[in-house]
């Protein structure tokens, strides 16, 4: 039964993708997008990994998704759908896609030989390493962060 619904939460992970990368409003494919992630949580809660599952749905699902559709909130959409298609451009794309995933998978293969076995999913086994042997890395990426949050409110600031 746990096998049907890691299908079943994958294939709908794939299609809440595709139909927010092709959706032509943007809020619809900004909730799809959260269908996505939610989905994504559902299927690594399925796989036994449930501290990966809660994070996914907490920080894509809530944070990141909301920023993503405060930020297409502010622009100004309408202008971008008066340039039409480049056919070129979307095959180009397409292709380097393509190849792209195919050495991902193809490495991936020959790295693990075609069985993945079960690894960490615990909160004390993610906590340890990172707390303890990376922390000093792991503090650095977190002023990173509040540097770029205060350099971002900077330069989006209208002077008066």
């Amino acid at each position: 039964m746990r096998e049907i619904f890691f299908y079943l939460f994958a294939f709908l992970s794939v299609a809440f993708a595709v139909i927010s990368v092709t959706h032509r409003n943007v809020v619809k494919g900004g909730i799809a997008l959260l269908a996505s992630f939610v989905s994504l949580g559902a299927v690594y809660f399925t796989a036994g990994a449930e501290f990966i599952g809660i994070v996914q749905v907490i920080v894509y699902g809530g944070a990141i998704v909301v920023l993503y559709l405060f930020a297409l909130m502010t622009m100004d959409l309408k202008s971008f759908g008066k340039e039409p298609l480049k056919t070129l451009s979307v095959a180009v794309g397409g292709a380097v896609s393509l190849v792209l995933l195919v050495s991902v998978l193809y490495a991936g293969y020959k790295f693990y030989g075609g069985v993945v076995t079960a690894g960490i999913s615990g909160a004390k086994e993610i906590a340890l390493p990172l707390f303890y042997r990376f922390l000093l890395p792991f503090e650095v990426v977190s002023v990173l962060l509040l540097v770029a949050t205060v350099g971002a409110v900077a330069v989006g600031r209208r002077e008066e």
